[in-house]
């Protein structure tokens, strides 16, 4: 019997025993039952395999399922409702006090509000999860048609994509499953081996060699060199970590047919906080941008509050500050989130203000390509910075 309590996505070699019996499945349904054996079914199946086994708290996680899928249904569906505010809280819900679990300390070893609470609703990937159902319920509520339970199901528990994403968007993910396994052929198996090839360099070679070889060994003796050799080392320990997950999520779902978009693109090659957002974790920043950024520039620019420029950059530091409390409810990651909207506030201005005047206010006639250098300079320590902070080093 597995040992339920470290099985996570891509963190055992027993998860990798998982994923390549589940390959071997899927080919050998195409082969023989693809006739008789629906592609949704078998993708369910898989999950619904894994989370029963192999994951931590699947009641629980099962309960959340039922509870989210009840919410869409109800205010979709059958009242009619209108306005989306209440039913994003009320999906929400789960994950915000997740994260207040996290923080609030434990007032006594008995069994209280806090224990229960925590037992309820401390269930991996619930972030991500709930990111993928408030996108599912807002494209989706004002059509005449209802998301199957089996299409729910599939769509939020996705095994490879279930802890950390890539957050997939539902329309995309369904016509993979309507294409069925016509999507499963030598050219998607050989993509999808390449993919996790580089996924297991980025993430158990090069990421494992910087935490073991550098990370563990600096010592902190306060000195202003220790944190900057924390800054930096940090900074590429969690871009290879963190990139080399989502290429082994990309590279498993397309042994089985599911295009999962891309997650990272040369990030460090960015010139402006625009352009890293479209290459560091860009189904996040795409999320944000689809369901936050522009639900507050229209609510603000229809109550014809403040200038274009300032709703813009209100809307980016509310958008970024949200990044930040979503990913935890302490200082250093709501300060992170915080610190990258200030930044695209300041870019965004510039930008405009460049724009304004038809010239390059700041760079002026200088050398493109060293312009194009600088900023890439510049935007790589606001970077470095801003994910030092998020790793909670320095407070």
């Amino acid at each position: 019997m597995f040992s339920i309590s470290t099985i996570l996505p891509f963190t055992t070699s027993s998860f990798f025993v998982y994923l390549l019996c589940t390959i071997l499945l899927f080919l050998l349904a195409k082969k023989f039952f693809s006739r008789h054996l629906k592609y949704s079914w078998l993708i369910a199946f898989s999950s619904l395999f894994y989370l029963v086994v192999m994951f931590p708290k699947p009641l629980q996680l099962f309960g959340i399922l039922g509870y989210f899928y009840s919410i869409y249904y109800l205010f979709g569906k059958k009242l009619n409702y209108g306005k989306l505010l209440l039913p994003v809280i009320l999906l929400s819900l789960p994950m915000i006090l997740m994260k207040f679990i996290v923080v609030l300390p434990e007032v006594s070893e008995e069994r209280n509000m806090h224990y229960y609470l925590a037992v309820i609703v401390q269930v991996a990937g619930l972030s991500y999860m709930t990111f993928k159902v408030i996108q599912l319920y807002i494209d989706e509520h004002n059509k005449e048609t209802t998301v199957s339970i089996l299409n729910f199901f599939n769509f939020t528990t996705f095994v490879p994509t279930l802890l950390i994403g890539p957050i997939d968007r539902y329309q995309r993910f369904t016509s993979n499953i309507e294409s069925g396994y016509a999507n499963i052929r030598f050219e998607t198996l050989a993509k999808g081996f390449d993919t996790c090839i580089k996924g297991l360099l980025y993430k158990f070679i090069i990421g494992e060699a910087i935490r073991l070889l550098i990370l563990s060994h600096l010592v902190d003796d306060g000195s202003f060199l220790y944190h900057l050799s924390y800054m930096y080392t940090y900074l590429f320990y969690l871009f290879f970590d963190f990139a080399g997950y989502c290429l082994l999520a990309i590279g498993f779902a397309k042994f089985i047919g599911i295009d999962v978009p891309i997650n990272f693109d040369s990030p460090f090659l960015a010139v402006n906080p625009k352009e890293f957002w479209r290459k560091w974790h860009k189904t996040l920043g795409d999320w944000l941008n689809d369901y936050f950024f522009k639900p507050i520039f229209k609510e603000l620019t229809t109550k014809k509050l403040f200038t274009s420029i300032q709703r813009q950059n209100l809307a980016l530091f509310l958008t970024f500050t949200l990044m930040g409390f979503w990913n935890g409810l302490t200082l250093h990651y709501i300060v992170s989130g915080m610190l990258f909207g200030l930044f695209s506030m300041i870019h965004n201005y510039y930008a405009y203000v460049c724009l304004k005047n038809k010239r390059d206010v700041v760079f002026g006639n200088m050398n493109p390509k060293l312009v194009r250098v600088l900023s890439i300079f510049i935007l790589f320590n606001a970077v470095a910075f801003s994910i030092y902070i998020f790793s909670g080093k320095l407070f």
